[in-house]
Order: C-alpha cells, then structure tokens, then sequence
C-alpha cells in the first residue's frame, strides 16, 4: 500500500473530524444536533452501507465465504478479548467498574464511524464486505458480554439489544446474499448515494461527539494509556501475527488489522449512560485514542507492511 494515499487518506477523514470538532466548539452542532446525525447514520446510511456492501458481493463470492468472515471475525475478538483481561491486569482496575471499562476500551472499536469509512477510502466499497461482517461480529459481543462487564450486576441483559437496526439490516443483507439475489439497479442507484454520506456525517458526528467533552481532565492518568496501547498498538500486531499464518488474501488481511487499531467506538459511552460503568474513564478512553490514532494507524500501516 502507497503510505502517502494512506496519509492522504487519514488527513481527509481527520479533517472532517476536525470540522465537527469546531463546530461543536462554536455551538452550530449540540447534542440535540448530534442526536439527529446519530439516527441519519446508525439508521440511514449505515444500513444502506451494509445492504450495498453484502449483497455487491453476491454472486462473486461463495456462501462459505461470507461464513468464514464471520468465522474470522470471531477469532479476532477472542485475541481482543484475551488482551483485555491481560490489560486490565497490568492496570489493576480495583472496581468492577474499572475493569468494565478498561475492557470496553481495548476491545471495542469504532467500526461503524471510523473503520468503514477508512476501509472505503483506502480499498473501495468493495472492501465494505469484510468490515460491514467485523462490525456484526463486534455488535454481536458489545451489545451482551460488552453491557455485562460496564455495568455489571446492574446490566440486564436483554435480546431486544442485539437486534437493532444494523444488526436486523445485516442479517436480511446477508440473507440476500446467500439466496443470491440481486438488488435491482434502480434500487442501487439511490442506496449508493445513501452510502456515500457514511463518511463525511460520520466524521462529523465523531468530531462534535469529541468536541462535547470536557478537556480539563481528558488528558489526566497513568493507566487510560496502557488500556490505549493495547487498543491501538498490542492488539492489531497480535491479530496481523495470527492471521498472517492463514489468510492469503493481503486486502482482507490489512481490513482485519485496521478494524482492530480503530479507537474506543463511542456507542460504549453511550451505552455506560445507560447500564451503568466508569462513563469518564470510557469517555477519556474515546477522546484519547481516536486522537492518537492518528499516528499509531499510519505508523501499523507501515511496520507491518499492509
């Protein structure tokens, strides 16, 4: 991969970042403003991302294919999940809530605003595939084992969680899929269009969702840096070490490592709201490494030779 295109890449995507972040800071976007962004992505062009990414795909690949992303995806979750209890050890979280936390931060990315778009701008829609059954898997787990270990005893656990919008568009996308049927081209035309407001309301959601934190503190704390190195550094080398012995396909291999150096997605400080946890832990674990981000991702890009 040309490390300037990536470069040139991540510069854009941060730059529409940057762009919700001021206009957070001047008060043109406000909670209310990013409560409507939140709903036009997570229910409009999300779902149009991942209907167009799965179904494209139909008839090129085979259904053990699809099976076997998923397979994948799962194994990488396992790695991260192995990771986060070393992470929380080496911290010594005292409270169940820490390591709730902690554990949120090293395993959980941000796929949907950050992941998918970079994927589309460093390997085309096609690459949507690969991240858009990721991010399943990643729903999948966030939305139980994820909720369990913010809140604790607190969180109940209930189905109605794992079948949202993404997940109920997914599973009929992939239905879609494995029965091979393809979406009229007049039906296309539209979702592609839907599609392709993923990144930029993405970016500027993640911008204002980052500009609304408080700073004073943000950057206070020891151990938010070890749970961070784990996310954006020790996490995406043990998962290009694991996969690299099987996967042959250099483009699926470079997608699984960047969706495992993504940051701390910021659903799970939304869902620490709601089922209790450490929300300013998670909330410095956000801010901090999508920031860091910036470097570490190019420099993995470059290391490991993706």
């Amino acid at each position: 991969m040309d490390i300037s295109i990536v470069y040139m890449q991540l510069f854009v995507l941060f730059s529409l970042m940057a762009v919700g972040f001021a206009l957070r800071r001047l008060k043109i976007l406000d909670d209310k403003a990013n409560d409507i962004l939140t709903h036009l992505v997570l229910k409009v062009a999300l779902p149009a991302t991942i209907v167009m990414g799965i179904t494209g795909a139909s008839g090129v690949r085979e259904n053990v294919y699809l099976l076997y992303v998923i397979g994948v995806s799962f194994l990488v979750y396992i790695v991260l999940g192995l990771l986060a209890v070393i992470s929380s050890r080496l911290i010594r979280a005292k409270t169940s809530e820490d390591v709730g936390a902690f554990a949120n931060i090293s395993m959980f990315g941000n796929v949907a605003y950050l992941g998918i778009p970079l994927t589309i701008a460093l390997f085309g829609p096609e690459s949507v595939f690969y991240a858009v059954l990721f991010n399943l898997v990643s729903n999948l787990i966030a939305f139980s084992i994820g909720i369990k270990l913010l809140g604790g005893s607190k969180a109940k656990f209930a189905p109605k969680l794992i079948f949202n919008t993404l997940m109920n568009v997914s599973l009929v996308a992939i239905l879609l899929f494995l029965l091979n049927i393809q979406i009229p081209m007049l039906i296309q035309m539209p979702l592609t269009h839907l599609r392709n407001m993923l990144t930029p309301m993405g970016m500027l959601l993640l911008g204002s969702i980052l500009g609304g934190m408080d700073m004073r503190e943000v950057f206070l704390g020891r151990r938010i840096y070890i749970a961070i190195a784990f996310k954006l550094l020790l996490a995406p080398v043990a998962v290009f070490l694991l996969l690299s012995q099987f996967i042959t396909n250099p483009v699926m291999l470079s997608i699984f490592v960047l969706l495992s150096a993504s940051p701390t997605a910021p659903r799970t400080a939304m869902l620490c709201l709601r089922y209790g946890g450490n929300f300013k832990l998670v909330s410095q674990g956000i801010f901090l490494g999508t920031v860091l981000s910036v470097g570490t991702i190019p420099l993995l890009i470059h290391l490991l030779g993706l």
